[in-house]
């Protein structure tokens, strides 16, 4: 039997993390399968983040190699920073230069806090506070106000892939609660897909009472649903139950 017999997924990744497929496979529903392509990220700043996306094409041309359904091009860094149509210009690119259908880690995540109705959010990531920023100013721009932020300040792409789920958990508890808690802030979003989420959403979630959007949490939801997949898949939060 094919692998993938309901859906092909490929996903374009940076080459010094492992930690996102893996929570992907991790929960993976069956008659689904993913293949991997990677970019090289030499900085997590402006200059690193135009490398990587210079080889996003090359990296979806591999990936099509594999007859896959949907392309996945992960690293919201890459997006928001430029704002404007800059989504609609990298999905545009890759499914011209492939025919295959495409979204960006961004788009997931937009639509990810859209679904739980997000309004007024805190938020935690693995970046530094002008990455941090750029990323508040592109929400800000799509109507959903960011209350509080912290990162981690890295700049080295490999660094993020040693922080997991206790850490994300702290981070995304941390900033919520500076944030005003219940009342003030109406959902977490933790931001980076390196950064561990998955066995912790549901407690951040139940903890805070609030609704956790995570980039590989969103962006598996949103390729599901792209490729027609109406799957729930257990332990990774409100999300699911929404859309």
């Amino acid at each position: 039997m094919m692998q993938g017999w309901r859906a092909r997924i490929g996903q374009i990744r940076p080459a010094t993390a492992i930690e996102g497929a893996e929570e992907w496979r991790s929960v993976c529903p069956v008659g689904v399968a993913f293949a991997d392509a990677r970019t090289i990220v030499p900085k997590v700043d402006k200059g690193g983040l135009k490398v990587m996306m210079g080889q996003v094409i090359e990296a979806s041309k591999q990936l099509a190699t594999a007859h896959v359904d949907l392309i996945v091009q992960c690293g919201a860094p890459g997006i928001f920073p430029e704002g404007g149509n800059k989504n609609a210009e990298v999905v545009g690119e890759i499914t011209k230069a492939t025919g295959v259908p495409a979204i960006t880690m961004m788009e997931a995540m937009l639509d990810g806090l859209r679904a739980v109705g997000a309004k007024r959010i805190a938020l935690a990531s693995t970046y530094t506070d002008d990455v941090n920023e750029a990323l508040g100013r592109y929400l800000e721009a799509h109507q959903i106000s960011v209350k509080a932020m912290k990162g981690l300040n890295l700049t080295d792409p490999w660094d993020s892939s040693m922080h997991g789920d206790d850490v994300s958990y702290r981070m995304g508890k941390e900033v919520f609660q500076a944030a005003g808690g219940a009342g003030k802030v109406d959902t977490i979003l933790i931001s980076c897909g390196t950064f561990r989420t998955f066995q912790m959403l549901p407690y951040l979630e139940s903890d805070m009472g609030v609704p956790v959007i995570s980039s590989n949490q969103a962006s598996l939801w949103r390729a599901l649903r792209k490729c027609g997949l109406k799957d729930v898949v257990p332990n990774l939060g409100r999300l699911w139950h929404v859309a």
